[in-house]
């Protein structure tokens, strides 16, 4: 079946997970041989022309129009209101009281967006979400899994990180506690800080906190900076900007990766922990339970104490670590390519299904 396949997006960058998977979602159709063009509401240079603007898209009749909705995207609404064929995939809407006291123009984006969802996914052919938590909170039950590649990050590496000496795992008084993500208020790297420190005063004194990912502003990033440099001192590290060899490495040489986010729409670092054989400890929030699956140690105990604790008994027994990654090989398996590959193939083509007169 020959499909022409239209993409919108809100914003395209060179460091959003977004941009990246409407990227790998072209590759897809270029596969099955479905044209289409990639199109967004802001351009960022960077990305150079890979995406024409949203305003120059005009769909026939027989497209299908792609949107990946995240955030508030001027146009997307009326251009499904008057468009018989669409597929909307909602990644995710972080509740906007999480911005307003670091980010206004950010929590702006997430009130409208929140507040437009129930009429964008309305207007949708098809409606679908990239977990079950966001699908079930935006009305979809269609679920489309965020498309993980785990040949764009090489191989793993051994399974146990190296030791002192030689020898495996992590110091009996230290490891390396890595994060992976952006720099946003909800994903609470102020807890993980706080959590490190008690590791380093309760358990483990030379344990390491680094985390990865770009600021939603530049003064947050220096908030989160400043907090760990008081807590941490030099056992804290923040890096920005990274190659994906760069990141692949970060998780290579890290013992463990613990996320204390309090909203989460999926969260693909805990795939990527999976494929590098890192055990995951944290918050079951939002999707991250989903996604995780029996392959995390996860607890909703609000003291931060209990994580530092379970963070403590994980780089400690080797054991753990060892069923923990099998169980995480495991994931990885219910989130294969070809699996979200697909379930995406199956979501256009109900698309098409559904609207068979459209001429």
């Amino acid at each position: 079946m020959s499909i022409t396949v239209h993409q919108v997006i809100g914003g395209a960058g060179p460091y959003d997970a977004i941009t990246t998977q409407a990227l790998r979602y072209r590759k897809l159709f270029d596969e099955w041989g479905w044209k289409g063009r990639d199109t967004a509401v802001h351009i960022d240079p960077r990305v150079g022309d890979r995406f024409a603007s949203l305003r120059s898209l005009a769909p026939a009749p027989t497209d299908v129009v792609f949107a990946q909705y995240s955030a508030y995207t001027p146009g997307l609404g009326e251009l499904l209101a008057s468009h018989p064929r669409s597929l909307v995939l909602c990644q995710n809407i972080t509740p906007p009281e999480w911005f307003w006291a670091h980010d206004p123009l950010t929590a702006l984006q997430c009130y409208l967006g929140r507040r437009e969802a129930k009429r964008v996914m309305g207007a949708a052919t098809v409606p679908a979400g990239a977990s079950r938590y966001t699908a079930e909170e935006f009305g979809a039950s269609t679920v489309i899994p965020i498309l993980f590649e785990p040949e764009r990050y090489g191989a793993p590496g051994p399974d146990e990180r190296p030791g002192p000496s030689g020898t495996a795992g992590p110091p009996a008084d230290g490891g390396e506690i890595l994060f992976v993500g952006r720099l946003c208020p909800h994903k609470r790297h102020d807890a993980l800080i706080r959590t490190v420190a008690l590791l380093r005063a309760r358990h483990r004194p030379r344990a390491t906190l680094r985390i990865v990912g770009e600021p939603v502003n530049e003064g947050y990033g220096a908030e989160v900076q400043q907090l760990g440099r008081l807590l941490l001192g030099d056992a804290f590290t923040w890096d920005r900007g990274l190659t994906q060899q760069e990141l692949a490495d970060r998780y290579r040489s890290a013992h463990v990766l613990c996320c204390m986010s309090e909203h989460e729409g999926f969260c693909v670092p805990i795939l990527e922990a999976f494929h590098f054989g890192l055990p995951v400890v944290g918050r079951p929030s939002g999707g991250v339970a989903e996604v995780a699956g029996d392959a995390a140690l996860l607890t909703d105990e609000p003291h931060l104490g209990v994580v530092a604790g379970l963070l403590d008994v994980v780089l400690g027994d080797a054991e753990l670590r060892a069923e923990l990654r099998e169980r995480g090989r495991a994931r990885l398996r219910v989130y294969d390519e070809g699996t979200t590959a697909a379930a995406l193939r199956a979501a256009v083509e109900e698309v098409v299904a559904r609207t068979p007169a459209v001429v």
